[in-house]
């Protein structure tokens, strides 16, 4: 896999688990739409990044090992 693909799903992956951790830190301060928003998108990102995972999986590569 390319580099830059491998940097941009690392990347999507900390996107996704901060979004998660920060929709349930503030989950009493934020509105409705922003929380769902949140939770909508990490779900997104985290699924993707699964996604990737398992193509990894599949080609015998590791994920979190960035190709030269």
């Amino acid at each position: 896999m390319k580099k830059r693909f491998q940097y941009f799903m690392l990347i999507i992956s900390l996107i996704g688990y901060l979004f998660f951790c920060l929709s349930k830190i503030f989950r009493n301060d934020l509105s409705d739409f922003t929380l769902g928003f949140c939770e909508g998108s990490s779900v997104v990102f985290i699924v993707s990044w699964g996604i990737y995972m398992i193509l990894c999986l599949v080609k015998g590569k590791n994920p979190y090992k960035i190709d030269k």
